[in-house]
């Protein structure tokens, strides 16, 4: 159909800046269906879920839209995974010697993420990251830290210290008391095995909240 090159013209023509969310969309969807125009389709698309809902769905999750088959699926989730990678690759050589070097090192990992997830980082002497896992439920608010596995793995490692980050997606930047008694049940634990822990960041809406700089890591 003529209007469904409006958007390409429209580009063209002022700039890929130039163009409405759901036009945007509509690129990358390229088609509609036979009950949907692809502007019909991507604007019910953004009404529906919006940009970060549906950058937060795997191929499972994304390819029950109706209207979205495996062809769709695919150039929207590759379209996403490129912008993490981007980001990404910004960071990935950085040394984690202070809050603000971990943050830029993780941040692209929560980058639009809307459910709670726990990062524990494991370095090295020099402070370079040697493992890095991550724990997430996306049907619960709140994530248990795992303490028992981050004592394992930091020994079966040989790690010489950790850092902790996770998210308040929808809540307030600063630790609720159940984050900091796991953090400093952790920190105890970790002392005792001469491992140490070096940070643990709370991220919220591009912040953060460092336990180190706020003097949180103290033993009890």
């Amino acid at each position: 159909m003529e209007d469904e090159l409006l958007p390409r013209e429209k580009m063209i023509k002022n700039g890929i800046k130039s163009l409405e969310d759901y036009e945007l969309l509509a690129l990358l969807l390229d088609t509609g269906t036979k009950d949907e125009s692809v502007f019909d389709l991507s604007k019910r698309l953004l009404k529906e879920y919006g940009f970060r809902k549906l950058f937060n769905m795997d191929y499972n999750d994304i390819i029950k839209i109706k209207g979205i088959k495996a062809a769709k699926a695919s150039k929207l989730l590759a379209c996403f995974e490129v912008t993490r990678r981007i980001i990404s690759d910004e960071v990935t050589e950085l040394k984690l010697d202070d809050a603000e070097s971990l943050f830029k090192y993780i941040y692209p990992d929560y980058y639009l993420i809307d459910y709670e997830i726990l990062t524990v980082i494991y370095v090295d002497h020099k402070l370079t990251v040697i493992r890095k896992d991550k724990y997430s439920d996306k049907s619960k608010d709140m994530i248990r830290m795992p303490i028992k596995d981050i004592i394992k793995n930091s020994l079966n490692i040989d790690a010489y210290g950790i850092f902790l980050v996770h998210n308040h997606p929808k809540g307030s930047l600063y630790p609720s008391d159940n984050d900091i008694k796991s953090t400093i049940d952790l920190l105890n634990i970790c002392n005792d095995i001469n491992v140490h822990l070096f940070d643990h960041l709370i991220i919220s809406r591009g912040m953060y909240y460092s336990f180190s700089d706020s003097g949180c890591l103290k033993l009890v």
